[in-house]
């Protein structure tokens, strides 16, 4: 019988547009998994549930199961459930099938005694559990019916006498806990809650508050980092310790039923959060200001960045969560200058009739005192780490040290530069750790735990073809085999050694960067097999930018690894070329016009300058002039917004967000998407790409229709504009000072002979990462722009493509704009 058809009573009892339950699909895994679900229903009782046959078999235990071989317990063969039902737990609504909380008591693997299917006839069934709670063998033996129950299956449950019997302890008093979130059965059950009267929350009588009206921004309190979270024995001081979350952090701010999402960057974000404004018109106030972070959790209650960025993809819904830990200002009274416990005791009054189990709005709770043992707990769970706050801080905008946060154990990634083999299991040992230190990389010792075997195999497999050309690096031991630093590691560890090795290093995986693959067809091969052919560079293994770097060869094979994608995003356009001819980055140069040597399908053109001079200039025009500027040092690429034959008018224009000082990666992407949704709403259709550094160039293609004189202008306004709608977030004043904590929009990119990184350029750096052009959906998901590189870019292609591919399709004609303030 196929599994659909197992499924049908399944199906029959549930309305799958009420109930978070899954519908299952049809499957032929054949898999061992096992699942005891605690489920509070009609009545109370353990469902036993064995993967057989593609579903999961079924019996409704009343009284739960027992390690007592003694006890019979009964079991009420029920309809099979669907294999995803395994990791279901929540609550089933009122008036549903089976409405009520459940748990995942218990989980793990199984397996029979006998064959499967003959036992199941005969009804005696004899199995092997190996979960958290229930391991060892067990029994299921099916009754006879009695008259008139012919179609009641019903069985007895026991344990079988083995070291894993237990005559004295009742597994279901002593574990009552699920083991997927830790969470007890009573914790799921919402309990109404007090809803406080207005007039009752008193924010003037708070010390330090002040009558003001609202102010529309308060650019958020930050925390140092520490190395471990204070006790207060030290400073006499009491300190409150919160879960440092992972997550957006997000100020609410509520003035009459209106709301607004404010990002950390200044940012309004209140359309792309979803249904999540709307739970903050319930509060009982007019006006507030609430400090929080916006989250997604994990089936363990841990939230998690990539979990928030795949629900900000799909539109976010209902998964979104605001975890508020201040209150910054309510109904006429701005509270900064209180005390933070008194304004975390009035936050909490404000949203006791609103928090429960499930609700998108959560108090982040606190512990007082030493903030040690709290640490210690989020290191074991997994959490980011912890936050510590003074009890009696003020509010205090920018980095403070009266707020400190504290990561949970040592969290790194670290170069895989070698690895040393086990001679006995004739497998991967250990990996040898290294990081760059001013351009080298230095060795920071082994990692030979958090991998099992298969995991070791596929890790090999992708070092072995890397030992080519790879560099020793001092300090390791003899035995290492090194390979070329192509590869980076998420690294757990405990402290470093006096000369920098790390302590008790765990694995955690490989840090890869996936890129989705856009609709687009594939491009056209523009590199023949003759061109590669054509590649010849004298000094291949000279290394670039310090004797780790990568070699001169690396960066030929580069650009014609990724030729068929950056050479139609710059053919037959005005290039500027960075050249790096000895290796040094203080020996390297720009190169605008024709140089001696130069390879004849590099063109030359000769126009007048800005002063009015006549100056030649440089075009790619082909294939093999492109792959032959690899001899010559040339390592970035840098194009104009225009081609040869409309040199006059341009067909891209840049806006290069240049971060300033304090403002991190993730606050410039939350920028990129808010520019935009700007430039989207003027008609624009706006592409991203990584600037090779810190920063973020967004293009727009437009009609070759406009003077540069003209765009210039036209952009620069659209600057200024941007500017405005987010004015602490931008600027569009040049200058080190006017950048502090800001991101400058450089439109000047767009004026007449000014160039700016080409598609897929590298960039001479360390590791030379990349210009990279990225789907939108693409760009949150970066954590290190670095990673998309001269080493991982070519492989990252030829799985996605080009997501720029179509960018000259989305040309419009630049809007036509009154000066701001006209």
């Amino acid at each position: 019988m196929p599994p659909a058809s197992k499924l049908h009573a399944y199906r029959a009892k549930r309305d799958f547009t009420k109930t978070r339950e899954p519908a299952g699909r049809d499957s032929a895994d054949s898999g061992n998994r096992f699942v005891v679900h605690k489920h509070h229903a009609t009545a109370d009782h353990y469902d036993l549930r064995l993967e057989v046959g593609g579903v999961l078999k079924s019996w409704a235990v009343p009284r739960g199961p027992s390690l007592n071989p003694a006890d019979k317990r009964l079991a009420v063969e029920t309809e099979d459930h669907p294999l995803e039902y395994i990791d279901f737990e929540g609550v089933i609504p009122a008036g549903e099938y089976g409405g009520g909380p459940m748990i995942v008591w218990d989980t793990g693997v199984w397996a029979p005694m006998d064959n499967v299917e003959k036992s199941l006839r005969t009804g005696s069934f004899k199995f092997r559990l190996a979960g958290e709670k229930l391991n060892g063998g067990w029994m299921l033996a099916r009754l006879k019916p009695k008259p008139g129950e012919d179609n009641k299956k019903n069985w007895l449950l026991f344990k079988e006498r083995d070291l894993a019997a237990d005559e004295t302890v009742d597994i279901l008093e002593t574990r009552p806990e699920s083991v997927k979130s830790g969470r007890r059965i009573e914790e799921l059950v919402e309990k109404p809650r007090p809803v406080p009267n207005p007039a009752a929350l008193k924010p003037g009588a708070l010390p330090g508050a002040v009558q003001a009206p609202p102010p529309a921004r308060i650019e958020p309190q930050l925390a140092t980092q520490v190395a471990e979270p204070p006790h207060g024995d030290d400073t006499g001081e009491t300190w409150l310790h919160e879960i440092k979350f992972d997550g957006y952090r997000t100020a609410a701010h509520v003035s009459n039923g209106a709301v607004r999402l404010v990002t950390r960057a200044g940012l309004d974000w209140t359309k792309r959060y979803g249904d999540l404004p709307e739970t903050f018109r319930r509060l009982p106030c007019k006006e507030c200001i609430i400090d929080g972070e916006i989250v997604v959790l994990d089936d363990k209650g841990i939230s998690r960045f990539a979990l928030l960025q795949d629900a900000l993809s799909a539109g976010a819904g209902d998964k979104l969560i605001f975890y508020a830990f201040d209150l910054l200002y309510l109904d006429g009274w701005n509270l900064t200058r209180a005390p933070l416990d008194e304004r975390k005791r009035l936050l909490g009054q404000l949203l006791i009739g609103h928090v429960t189990g499930r609700s998108a709005i959560q108090f982040s709770d606190h512990v007082a005192g030493d903030g040690r043992p709290l640490y210690e707990r989020a290191s074991e769970m997994g959490l980011e780490g912890i936050v510590s706050k003074r009890a009696a801080a003020l509010y205090q905008s920018g980095r403070s040290k009266t707020w400190t946060k504290t990561k949970a154990l040592q969290v790194g990634e670290f170069v895989i530069a070698g690895y040393t083999v086990s001679q006995a299991a004739e497998g991967l040992a250990a990996l040898g750790l290294a990081e760059w230190v001013d351009g080298e990389l230095q060795y920071r010792g082994k990692v030979g735990t958090g991998f099992d075997a298969e995991t070791a195999h596929l890790l090999l497999e992708r070092l072995e073809p890397l030992r080519g050309g790879a560099i020793k690096l001092d300090g390791a031991p003899k035995e290492m085999i090194w390979v070329k630093p192509l590869l980076s590691a998420r690294i757990h560890y405990a402290n470093r050694t006096a000369d920098n090795a790390l302590r008790h290093a765990v694995f955690k995986g490989l840090r890869d960067v996936e890129l989705s693959a856009p609709a687009a067809a594939p491009r056209k091969r523009l590199i023949s097999e003759a061109d590669l052919a054509t590649i010849w560079v004298t000094n291949p293994e000279r290394r670039l930018f310090g004797k780790s770097g990568p070699t001169k060869l690396d960066i030929a094979l580069y650009y014609a690894l990724v030729g068929d994608f950056m050479l139609p995003h710059i053919l037959d356009r005005p290039v500027s070329l960075v050249r790096c001819p000895t290796g040094k980055p203080q020996d390297c140069f720009y190169q605008r016009h024709a140089f001696t040597g130069m390879p004849a399908s590099v063109a030359t053109f000769t126009i007048a300058n800005s002063e009015g001079e006549n100056k030649s200039y440089l075009s790619v025009e082909g294939a093999k002039g492109y792959l032959a500027l690899a001899q010559f040092g040339v390592v970035e690429f840098h194009t104009w917004g225009t081609t040869r034959k409309r040199l006059e008018k341009p067909d891209r224009l840049v806006f290069d967000l240049d971060p300033g000082e304090g403002i991190a990666w993730r606050e410039t992407v939350e920028a990129a998407v808010h520019i935009r949704g700007e430039l989207e709403g003027m008609g624009l259709v706006p592409f991203v790409k990584t600037s090779g550094g810190k920063g973020i160039h967004v293009v727009v293609p437009v009609l070759a229709k406009t003077a540069w004189k003209k765009a210039h202008q036209v952009t620069g306004e659209i600057a200024t504009r941007l500017a405005a709608s987010a004015p602490d977030t931008f600027t569009t004043t040049m200058g080190k000072d006017n950048r502090k904590r800001r991101i400058f929009i450089d439109f000047h990119r767009n004026a007449r002979g000014h160039t700016s990184a080409a598609p897929y350029s590298l960039r001479a750096r360390t590791n030379l990462p990349a210009s990279t052009p990225l789907d939108w959906s693409d760009l949150e998901t970066i954590d290190a722009p670095e990673d998309l590189n001269y080493s991982s870019l070519p492989g990252l292609l030829a799985a996605s493509g080009d997501p720029w591919a179509e960018i000259d399709d989305f040309a419009r004609e630049l809007p036509v704009l009154l000066p701001s303030g006209k």
